[in-house]
């Protein structure tokens, strides 16, 4: 077996963990929002329970980068998949861990139900998912428009973050007995707003894996 044919190989293997964290990431946002919004507390704790298997898929996606760096040196397009795949992987590990606290924070939620209705925070969290969603199709089909698209988005999900904080901010000072639950609003809303970033990263890194064109920071880059 050529090395050539050896390396495709690995990167196959690489790109079909990727979309397996991706795809375990996508279930664990879909329950812990679930859980928050409908005050599920025992499907917080499955969410909770389950990350450990996202740290453990997160291993061993860097040690498969570190056996092809290691056997391969690869270089050019191929490098820079493997870069990628590094930053990728822990965005996405990172947003597992949003999930996990965003489920515990559901236990605070059971003695105001529907509070959370009269925040953004379930327009943020379909948003987001969106994003999500978006952005493991554009790493499948390797597609850097989709990608640029949810870059665009991530502006949206700011906008709510940053009225909630308002919102949350003068419910708190109105009304002192919700002052516990409104932090607990405040730090759902914050995780949102994280994971809607992390899907934007993961965005960027995809248009840097297929056009060569790193546009984090473009506006340093301007500058310089």
């Amino acid at each position: 077996m050529s090395n050539r044919t050896q390396l495709d190989r690995e990167l196959a293997s690489l790109r079909s963990l990727i979309i397996e964290m991706a795809g375990r990431v996508d279930e664990q946002f879909a329950d812990a929002m679930n859980a928050l919004l409908n005050v599920d507390t025992d499907l917080a704790d499955t969410v909770i329970e389950r990350d450990d298997a996202i740290d453990e898929l997160e291993m061993q996606i860097d040690d498969q980068c570190e056996r092809i760096l290691a056997l391969h040196a690869p270089v050019a397009v191929d490098l820079r998949m493997l870069i990628m795949a590094v930053k990728i992987n822990t965005d996405f590990e990172r947003i597992g861990d949003h999930c996990r606290n965003l489920s515990r924070n559901t236990e605070y939620l059971v003695e105001w139900p529907g509070l959370i209705e009269e925040t953004h925070i379930p327009e943020m969290a379909d948003m987001s998912r969106c994003m999500l969603r978006e952005v493991e199709v554009a790493f499948l089909d390797q597609d850097r428009l989709k990608a640029r698209k949810v870059i665009a988005r991530d502006l949206q999900v700011n906008r709510m973050h940053a009225d909630n904080f308002s919102m949350l901010v003068n419910m708190s000072k109105s009304d002192g007995e919700r002052a516990e639950v409104v932090a607990h609003l405040l730090t759902a809303s914050k995780g949102l707003e994280r994971i809607s970033d992390h899907a934007k990263n993961v965005a960027k890194s995809i248009v840097f894996m297929i056009e060569g064109n790193d546009i984090r920071h473009s506006g340093l880059r301007s500058e310089s």
